[in-house]
């Protein structure tokens, strides 16, 4: 069905901008579905409509989704767009876990210690800033509820001392908790992590002690 849904897509949009699921031109027109009139807003909740541009008529993806109960998803990288059941997952995240969109204390993007105590390898990663046990940190993000689910890879970096007391990692969405990793010692074997934040508004990582031997790494939002 992949192939299918790529094939079609690709042929059918060939020649219209996709931005967030909604294909753009000119001559605006009324789309109606069982009846009742809807009106399409992209992913930021701007008013689009569907077009009629050299005898062919172009939906805005998104919306028509919506109306029929289907999840839409945008597979940036591969220039794909599903509607409805997918053959497999999506390889890679609508948006990276990025330090840029935090709204939280103490959490930043790190460029080292990408290797994890297994010898494992990330392509980035969030840590706690240092070592401080009486400050929470916290790295928080307004979804605006447009992601599904959250994945990444909780990890040990290379290197962790016996003396290093690593905390439980708990995500919370919208002030409940919804995920609360085990005590992270040394020899912990690396946590990957797959979470439903399906109408999240308000998402957050929280870290009781600070300390920047515990990493998120290779994490992001899927929509």
């Amino acid at each position: 069905m992949k192939n299918l849904l790529k094939g079609y897509l690709l042929g059918l949009l060939s020649t219209i901008l996709i931005v967030g699921g909604v294909a753009y031109a000119a001559n605006t027109v009324r789309i109606v579905v069982d009846g009742r009139e809807i009106h399409p807003t992209d992913a930021n909740g701007n008013s689009v409509s569907p077009i009629v541009q050299n005898g062919t008529t172009y939906l805005p993806v998104r919306a028509v989704a919506d109306a029929l109960g289907k999840a839409v998803y945008w597979d940036g990288p591969n220039y794909t767009v599903y509607i409805g059941e997918m053959d497999g997952a999506l390889d890679y995240p609508t948006v990276e876990l990025n330090v840029d969109d935090n709204i939280g204390d103490y959490f930043w993007d790190v460029s080292r210690d990408l290797k994890d105590n297994y010898g494992n390898i990330y392509s980035h990663s969030i840590y706690c800033d240092w070592n401080n046990y009486d400050v929470t940190a916290t790295y928080e993000k307004l979804c605006n509820m447009k992601y599904s689910r959250f994945k990444g890879t909780i990890y040990v970096v290379n290197g962790a001392s016996d003396d290093d007391m690593c905390p439980n990692v708990m995500i919370k969405a919208d002030g409940r908790t919804i995920y609360t990793s085990p005590e992270m010692t040394k020899s912990s074997a690396p946590i990957p992590i797959d979470i439903d934040i399906s109408g999240c508004n308000n998402f957050q990582i929280i870290l009781t002690q600070r300390t920047p031997c515990v990493q998120i790494g290779d994490a992001g939002f899927y929509q």
